[in-house]
């Protein structure tokens, strides 16, 4: 069997080659087009939901997880901070309050992203510090249940007042300018006596490297009464606040 060259000129290879651009890039022009109104018909019925899963939108977007949440991150969406993350919304759709929380139905959503971070912020916004239930009185959640994860996280203080728990700014001004205002008809502590300023610096020479919280329950076990604003107030009184808190914040 015999195989013919077939030889174009210039002008019909020019003809083909045009040809072939304009089917290209048209098939290209369609999909575009599709992917387009796809993206607008998924839009809508976002809004119209105001939240939605993954699962959800990858059906309406036809396409993985993983291409849902590259979407959602070029959006600017927002994560639901309780339901485990499971839900989420579009600027567009949130209207956050003066605490920069937005809920719909029971599905909270915060400006500053997860709950903890969301729990460090409004702690260090707040003028007095919040304790667990302010905080879940806040969010519509069950603040006792996730605290304790709060203990390591050098962001925050906490303390008891009254037998509560009170979660201040790790910032000692700040800190500082919250007591004062949570305890404005009584005085924020009273100062150290004599002997107990002696067995606070004691304690301090022995244990250069505790943090306050540390310091102040080394203490209580041989001598009962002093608190950390109270170790906080002598460190200040001589000058020695700074040089510690470099230490433990």
């Amino acid at each position: 069997m015999l195989l013919q060259l077939v030889v174009l000129d210039n002008s019909s290879f020019v003809v083909i080659y045009v040809l072939t651009y304009f089917i290209y890039y048209d098939k290209i022009r369609i999909a575009d087009m599709v992917k387009k109104e796809l993206l607008d018909k998924a839009m809508r019925h976002f809004i119209s939901a105001q939240v939605m899963t993954l699962s959800q939108l990858g059906v309406l977007l036809s396409c993985s997880q993983r291409s849902v949440q590259r979407y959602l991150s070029k959006w600017g969406g927002f994560r639901s901070y309780n339901h485990n993350g499971k839900y989420f919304s579009l600027p567009a759709i949130a209207h956050f309050d003066s605490f920069g929380i937005w809920k719909y139905n029971d599905i909270g959503f915060s400006r500053f992203g997860n709950l903890k971070e969301t729990v460090v912020h409004l702690v260090a916004r707040s003028p007095d510090g919040l304790t667990a239930s302010e905080l879940g009185e806040v969010l519509s959640v069950n603040a006792h249940s996730f605290m304790s994860q709060f203990r390591v996280d050098l962001r925050l203080k906490r303390e008891k007042c009254d037998g509560v728990l009170v979660y201040f700014c790790s910032d000692h001004d700040i800190r500082i300018a919250q007591k004062r205002k949570r305890f404005t008809d009584q005085p924020l502590s009273t100062f150290p006596s004599n002997t107990q300023a002696v067995t606070i610096l004691v304690s301090l020479l022995k244990n250069p490297k505790a943090t306050i919280e540390e310091l102040v329950k080394t203490i209580n076990k041989e001598q009962n009464g002093i608190s950390i604003t109270m170790v906080e107030r002598l460190l200040e009184h001589h000058g020695l606040f700074k040089k510690k808190v470099t230490h433990i914040l």
